[in-house]
């Protein structure tokens, strides 16, 4: 989107580990970390970062790190950034990603700091914790032109089935509660499955769960697939259970594709989304009123006809389109302050 914008862009990895396409420059940053990771290594990489930053005269930083390490921010504030327009990415609901605790400590490293956060909601909790005033929304962009096509059906469906989508790691999709959930709701009964994209630490454990729970022929993990949107697009509905979010893809893309979404009420993003019109909003952590949303869902086919018809219309706010120009008003002015 900024490359389309005319900017030049410049992506610096400090992990070896490139899973999707990408526009503009890479620094691999992760090609110089050695097996033991010490902290000669670690010099040497800030100082490659350092000379980096400054042969190629770059003008604004956007910086999406997890920032947890209150000492590590301190020395790149200190000794990295000074010279530089910095803006501090904030992506999820879960700001001790993002800020180091004590909230004391992180009050002083970032109390003059330019912040940009997903949505309003992330935004005031954020003023009413740390007190933070230059904190600029921008949402997530979807480019709703490239899901104008008729995807056909995967060859390996064989019922009817609702998704989920995300990495299978502890404490934030809530996966286990999703499987859970779906056992003890008709669509089982009703010959509908679940299927789970994604991989992480947590696909063996979910395998016993459903076995457990006599359902694993009904829960079909599908693994990392790099283009989703013929699973998206013929689910029945897809369904987000996390116990925090920022603004998820998974919900726009879903939309995107005309999926109707059933999603809890989490920090933050599916309140922004979720409009009555294109799915069910329920509260959060109520699994039992999920259940109940599922089970409405999955047996009212008129229900989900009028949220399909509306899906696409309902995000039109967050084309690319609509946000490209935010960001570049953003930038710009960063730029000439």
């Amino acid at each position: 989107m900024l490359s389309d914008l005319g900017f030049e862009i410049h992506l610096v990895t400090i992990t070896d580990k490139i899973g999707y396409e990408f526009s503009g420059r890479l620094f691999n940053l992760g090609k110089y970390k050695n097996a033991t990771n010490g902290i000669f290594n670690k010099l040497k990489r800030f100082r490659r970062f350092k000379k980096y930053l400054h042969e190629q005269e770059i003008d604004v930083v956007l910086d999406f790190r997890m920032r947890r390490n209150a000492l590590k921010e301190f020395l790149i504030q200190r000794y990295l950034y000074p010279g530089f327009k910095v803006v501090f990415m904030v992506r999820s609901a879960n700001f001790g990603y993002y800020f180091p605790e004590p909230d004391v400590v992180a009050k002083q490293l970032f109390k003059d700091a330019e912040l940009c956060v997903l949505t309003e909601a992330m935004k005031q909790n954020i003023e009413r914790r740390f007190g933070f005033e230059k904190i600029k929304v921008l949402p997530n962009a979807i480019e709703l032109s490239a899901y104008e096509r008729n995807y056909p059906e995967p060859n390996d469906v064989t019922h009817p089935y609702i998704l989920a989508s995300g990495r299978l790691q502890r404490g934030v999709k809530q996966f286990d509660k999703l499987i859970e959930t779906y056992a003890k709701s008709e669509l089982p009964k009703l010959g509908i499955d679940l299927y789970i994209l994604g991989q992480g630490e947590m696909l063996s454990g979910l395998r016993q769960l459903a076995k457990d729970l006599n359902i694993s022929d009904k829960v079909v993990f599908k693994g990392f697939i790099n283009y989703p949107e013929p699973y998206v697009t013929h689910a029945l509905f897809s369904v987000l259970c996390s116990a925090f979010e920022g603004f998820p893809r998974v919900i726009l893309e879903s939309l995107a594709c005309g999926t109707p979404v059933i999603s809890t009420d989490c920090p933050t993003g599916p309140r922004e989304l979720l409009d009555g019109t294109n799915g069910i909003l329920v509260p959060h952590q109520d699994f039992e009123a999920l259940k109940e949303a599922m089970n409405c869902l999955a047996q009212e086919e008129h229900t989900r006809n009028r949220f399909k018809a509306a899906a696409r219309a309902s995000i039109r706010k967050f084309d690319v389109a609509q946000i490209a120009p935010q960001w570049q008003g953003y930038l710009n002015a960063l730029y000439n302050d």
